[in-house]
């Protein structure tokens, strides 16, 4: 599970002004990964690939990053990958 402290660490952040921010940002990155591979799956079954916890703090540093501008900016390349190898894994599975 990704933390807090995970992503502001990542970002260099020495405050707690953005707190509340950063964990939203950390539950909407988590439910976006999860409805990208499949919105339908069981509670933990997504959470437990090891790409998963990277890959949420990867996209709420990005919003983080990002949130001042209006920007058409994509999705970092990286997030891309890790949301299609998890999915791979879940469909050769299920």
């Amino acid at each position: 599970m990704v933390k807090i402290e995970d992503v502001k660490n990542s970002l260099r952040i020495d405050h707690d002004l953005d707190d509340d921010l950063i964990d939203q940002l950390i539950y909407t990155a988590s439910s976006y990964i999860k409805s990208a591979i499949d919105s339908e799956a069981l509670e933990g079954e997504i959470e437990g690939y090891k790409q998963f916890d990277w890959s949420v703090s990867l996209l709420a540093q990005h919003w983080y990053l990002n949130r001042q501008e209006a920007t058409s900016e994509r999705m970092p390349i990286t997030v891309q990958s890790l949301i299609q190898q998890m999915r791979g894994a879940y469909y050769a599975t299920h």
